[in-house]
């Protein structure tokens, strides 16, 4: 995982919050998924949880829609800066530092059921033992599968597959943007871009496809579904600023011969944010259900 910079995931909240509204038909097929047992408590587990951000809006819906089970709170995150910060936004959550690798060992010991309890412990009378059950898991994670690799994608399914649980993956850039008015050279900037997404083994837009293969072949149950950013200006005027300044920087810096064309490309796009410009970023959600329930 790679850690992003926390005033940039703030700058993006109201941003990815639009976004994930287009996200909520996953979400309650999800709800209905882990069943009605309000008996029953759920462990939540944010992958890259950042700043806390995600995990704030999954912690919300997830409480509308399960007024009565107990949600118990995971961040996890190899940046243990980021994690601080998260733990202070989200008190009731515990934060685990450490490589997706670890990730179904983690998940394995966090969903490990104490020694029988007993009522006597409780009431101070005799009773039979009593049995927790088991939680149920969820994982979840927003606008993290591009920067993960083959092998983080393989640690996220192993989870869910050995140990029943269901994921619900959010806001995964898809590569394809759309700006109106549209500018020669949107192209070309767009696939130095997504070229960029792909170094050092990071799967980028093809995170997506990649994670749903893995999980099928594993016999889990798949959905998709898609939620872009549609952003305008001068609306979006602060987030669009940035967010187009650091695009083309990162085209450029993989392929510094497009230097001149994009800082003409970038200073082009600037003097339309006072003005209007339209953009719509791609991004795909992913469900994966690989509770027992799924496979009967």
């Amino acid at each position: 995982m790679t850690a992003a910079e926390p005033d940039w995931l703030d700058l993006r909240l109201t941003v990815d919050d639009a976004a994930r509204q287009q996200s909520l038909p996953l979400l309650d097929r999800a709800v209905a998924a882990l069943g009605p047992e309000d008996d029953k408590p759920l462990l939540v587990i944010d992958i890259g949880a950042g700043t806390g951000n995600s995990a704030r809006w999954f912690d919300v819906r997830l409480r509308e829609r399960l007024p009565g089970r107990e949600l118990t709170w995971v961040l996890f995150d190899a940046d243990r800066a980021s994690l601080d910060l998260a733990g202070r936004s989200l008190p009731q959550a515990r934060t685990v530092c450490g490589p997706i690798s670890a990730l179904p060992d983690i998940a394995r010991g966090l969903l490990t059921v104490d020694l029988p309890r007993t009522a006597a412990d409780r009431a101070g009378a005799a009773a039979e033992p009593v049995r927790q059950k088991r939680p149920d898991l969820l994982l979840t994670c927003s606008a993290l599968l591009d920067v993960l690799t083959s092998a983080d994608l393989d640690a996220i399914v192993r989870t869910l597959d050995e140990l029943a649980g269901i994921g619900l993956f959010l806001l995964s850039i898809t590569g394809g943007w759309s700006l109106d008015p549209a500018h020669q050279h949107d192209a070309l900037l767009d696939a130095a871009f997504t070229a960029h997404q792909h170094r050092v083994g990071r799967l980028g837009c093809d995170a997506p496809d990649e994670l749903m293969a893995l999980a099928r072949a594993r016999g889990a149950e798949v959905m998709s579904g898609s939620s872009p950013w549609r952003l305008q200006a001068p609306e979006d005027r602060e987030f669009l600023a940035r967010f187009l300044t650091e695009r083309i920087e990162a085209a450029v810096d993989e392929d510094p011969e497009l230097a001149e064309t994009g800082k003409q490309w970038c200073a082009d796009r600037l003097r339309q944010l006072d003005a209007r410009l339209d953009v719509t970023v791609g991004h795909r959600d992913v469900l994966i259900d690989a509770s027992r329930t799924s496979r009967r």
